[in-house]
């Protein structure tokens, strides 16, 4: 006698534990989905502003100028002294305990003024004589250390405008590396408000100095 085995499913019995239900198969392909979209859309933005930075400048010119009511001759004495710049910069005037040093004759080629503090607001660095034309313009190299390191150069020059009118005209060079040379508009903008401070401090000191004449 040959007995027959029945291999469907009883009334009441457990479902396999590995059956799926289509409709949950559907929402979990669904989220998926979503998150794969979400993660490529979020590295395509990260990604954009280093693809912009491959096309952008990596160097940048400020340019400032204000005249001035002094001779020519006098101003360009003022300015060519590296120590002076103590009383008109704003970088020099930053507040905070520094370190300030003069090497070889000041004026001249080849002189240096250097700076040194812990804070990081003025960090460490110097600022060389390059060339000089007498009576005319003054080029400098400015290198920082710390709190990061560039070698900059930089420049100011006089114009005649008439016998008690003077044009001063202070240029910056400045480099920034890829991929932060996606800030170069941001660093012109900066710089440039700073280099307008500056001048307008060499104005009023010039303009109106102390009594005391050997204060300038």
């Amino acid at each position: 006698m040959v007995r027959r085995l029945d291999f469907r499913p009883r009334k009441g019995t457990i479902a396999p534990i590995f059956s799926l239900n289509p409709t949950a198969v559907r929402k979990h392909g669904r989220t998926m989905k979503l998150v794969l979209r979400s993660s490529i859309a979020l590295a395509v933005l990260i990604a954009i502003p280093f693809f912009v930075a491959l096309f952008l400048p990596r160097q940048f010119t400020v340019m400032r100028e204000v005249t001035i009511d002094r001779p020519k001759e006098e101003v360009f004495d003022f300015i060519k002294l590296l120590k002076n710049q103590e009383k008109f910069s704003t970088w020099a005037q930053i507040p905070g305990e520094r370190e300030v040093t003069l090497r070889g004759t000041d004026g001249t080629l080849g002189a240096v003024i250097a700076w040194k503090s812990a804070d990081p607001n003025i960090g460490v660095g110097e600022q060389e004589i390059t060339g000089i034309k007498p009576g005319e313009r003054i080029d400098y190299l400015i290198r920082f250390t710390k709190p990061f390191v560039s070698t900059d150069p930089a420049y100011m020059q006089t114009e005649f405008v008439s016998q008690d009118q003077t044009l001063v005209t202070s240029v910056y060079i400045g480099t920034m590396n890829y991929p932060t040379n996606l800030f170069c508009f941001f660093a012109k903008d900066l710089i440039g408000d700073q280099m307008e401070i500056s001048l307008g401090n060499l104005k009023r000191l010039l303009e109106n100095p102390p009594q005391d004449d050997s204060a300038i």
